[in-house]
């Protein structure tokens, strides 16, 4: 089960990158893996044999990963599964970006060669007009009802001492809704769509992308409200939640991919019919086609050349800063599943002295103190377990979880290893065990 809720995850990121990436052939404007070049260029046969050769080896680097998932479905525990998964979203990552930077090399090789260059080559072009353009938003109104249905579980939590466990949780679904409007807002702020001083083109291109993705973070924006009263609905379904989930995850990934195409579609077409000379050529500006460099933009975030997100610039300190937290996070994806995978492997302790109880894992995680105990029962089933927050493996439960006929409850268990103690102490509920279910027992013994 849970190397098939890791498939969801994780698969859904190839089929992203790959069609992102294989799409980059197709002129983006007038740019073809990542090298601007004049539309005389494009159906070049020598820049058709790049594109050609950029195809093979993207398939050869990216279908071998997709093949590599499944071995992941016979890994026990989910530690191992988890570092499978994501050493493998490492390579799906780096590998297509290593194929691109290659052919994104030899393509500027044959600029060089034959002369691509613009008649502006060097020239900075001003987009005062594009950035005069009147914004025509979408009324603030429209995020309002996805607005207030991610709120509308946030606050029922707080309001009600037994759904408390869950606000953080909701209050991650707020967040989001609340960040789609602030991205939303965040396009018309972005540099224009610039191809080159054709300011009507530009313009045009312009509109071209604010309108698509405006329609897209205001969509992103719904259904991550109905996303929210779902989970909400479906709080104590396992099942249920997991098909929500996935339903969400498919869902925003398809309209996000279709937007990107449509507003590539369309501004190509726009782009096809201008064949001036005087285009905007920044490739030396863009380090392997992928990293933005230019101190004489005064953008932090830029439209990137590949993808369907944005790029910041590197000549900015803050730029600096976000790439490289954004290279040490995904460096370190294969570290997270290893430490997952020691999590899993370490067992549960429980030790007694003459005044605490102590749950531990890896450390310390309750000291409930012999005096304050209330009640306390030892059970050989574990009722339907639903965590709020903490850590959820197949033989490892960490953290709050709502637990059916005892509610909101502190657990620190390995739950293949019954049996269990139920504790009331301080008006909280512990579920606690030892991996040694003899040891578990015996302090029953003595507590009882």
């Amino acid at each position: 089960m849970i190397s098939i809720i890791l498939a969801v995850c994780f698969i859904p990121v190839w089929f992203v990158i790959y069609f992102m990436i294989r799409n980059t052939v197709k002129p983006k404007k007038n740019i073809i893996i990542g090298v601007t070049l004049p539309q005389s260029a494009h159906n070049d046969s020598d820049t058709q044999a790049i594109c050609a050769s950029f195809r093979k080896w993207l398939n050869i680097a990216m279908m071998p990963l997709l093949l590599l998932t499944l071995p992941s479905f016979f890994l026990q525990p989910m530690g191992a599964a988890m570092t499978w998964f994501m050493t493998w979203a490492l390579l799906v990552i780096v590998g297509p970006m290593v194929v691109f930077a290659i052919h994104r090399g030899k393509l500027m090789a044959l600029k060089r060669a034959n002369n691509w260059y613009s008649a502006a080559q060097g020239r900075t072009l001003v987009d005062i007009k594009a950035a005069a353009l009147p914004p025509h938003k979408i009324k603030g109104f429209w995020f309002l009802p996805p607005f207030i249905a991610s709120f509308i579980p946030l606050v029922y939590s707080l309001i009600n001492p037994a759904e408390r466990d869950l606000a953080i949780l909701y209050g991650t679904f707020a967040f989001i809704t609340l960040s789609f409007w602030l991205f939303y807002h965040l396009i018309f702020r972005l540099r224009s769509e610039l191809v080159n001083e054709n300011m009507t083109l530009t313009l045009a291109l312009t509109r071209v992308r604010r309108y698509n993705w405006g329609k897209f973070w205001l969509i992103a924006s719904w259904v991550n409200g109905a996303f929210a009263i779902l989970i909400w609905a479906f709080a104590d379904n396992v099942t249920a939640i997991l098909v929500v989930a996935l339903a969400y995850t498919l869902l925003i990934i398809a309209v996000a991919l279709n937007t990107e195409f449509a507003t590539r579609v369309a501004q190509q077409k726009l782009t096809a019919a201008d064949t001036g000379d005087h285009y905007l050529d920044e490739d030396d500006h863009w380090l392997l086609g992928l990293f933005y460099h230019n101190p004489n933009d005064n953008h932090l975030m830029v439209n990137d050349r590949i993808g369907m997100n944005m790029s910041v610039n590197l000549a900015k300190p803050v730029g600096k800063l976000i790439i490289s937290l954004s290279a040490l996070c995904i460096a370190a994806l294969p570290f997270v599943g290893i430490w997952l995978w020691a999590e899993e492997l370490t067992p549960t302790r429980l030790t007694i002295n003459e005044t605490t109880l102590i749950a531990s894992h890896t450390r310390e995680r309750y000291i409930i103190n012999l005096e304050s105990i209330e009640a306390i029962e030892l059970i050989e089933v574990l009722p339907n377990a639903v965590r709020t927050a903490g850590t959820d493996m197949e033989n490892l439960y960490k953290g709050i979880y709502r637990v059916s006929g005892y509610g909101s409850s502190r657990l620190n268990i390995q739950p293949l290893n019954p049996p269990f103690l139920v504790i009331r102490s301080g008006g909280n509920t512990y579920i606690i065990n030892d991996a040694d279910s003899n040891v578990t027992r015996e302090i029953y013994k003595t507590l009882y």
